[in-house]
């Protein structure tokens, strides 16, 4: 699908702008390096001694740049606006589509980040925790609603193949022939 087909839906528009809205830290309307700093450092912490700060730092540098930034240079003063955000991912996921490779590796790697306990498998608590890692603080409504929706099977874990499945499915799939599922964010914002 081309960008314009995923911006054309107010679904996916929708998608893009929950996920905006998360990864503004600050909260000052603008997504910027600052911000996936932060979130990286957050993961980072979460992981204990188990982490490799390093590849968590340029997984975090290269979303920003290359999904948000739109491939773009980013510095310390680049600031991106929602609506920049969803044009360049609009962008990035029309690209990524012809390799899929590319996202599946990146939630493998997100995966591996959350399942703490390392059991292959992410429990609802540590599906909490990495939620309250983006927003901040805890919010288990929210981080349940996510969770059960990435949970297909309902046994009360998420497993591998469904995180990667949930989150390739929000990002690139065109939400028309389909309900508003997965949400591994929570529930939309208002687009």
């Amino acid at each position: 699908m081309t960008p314009e087909n995923f911006s054309s839906s107010s679904i996916w528009v929708a998608r893009v702008k929950t996920y905006f809205k998360l990864m503004d830290v600050n909260g000052d309307g603008f997504l910027s390096l600052s911000d996936y700093e932060e979130i990286a450092n957050r993961l980072i912490e979460l992981q204990g001694n188990s982490s490799d700060p390093e590849a968590i730092r340029t997984l975090f540098y290269n979303l920003f740049q290359n999904m948000i930034a739109g491939g773009a240079s980013v510095d310390a003063n680049t600031k991106i606006t929602e609506e920049e955000a969803v044009a360049n991912a609009a962008k990035a996921v029309s690209v990524l589509q012809s390799a899929p490779e590319v996202g599946r590796q990146k939630n493998e790697v997100f995966f591996d980040i959350i399942d703490t306990n390392n059991s292959g498998e992410i429990s609802r608590e540590e599906y909490r925790k990495y939620i309250a890692v983006y927003s901040g603080g805890d919010q288990p409504e929210r981080a349940d609603q996510a969770f059960d929706s990435i949970d297909t099977d309902g046994n009360g874990s998420i497993t591998r193949e469904e995180f990667v499945d949930g989150h390739m499915g929000y990002w690139f799939t065109h939400p028309d022939d389909q309900n508003h599922n997965p949400l591994p964010y929570g529930p939309l914002v208002d687009a």
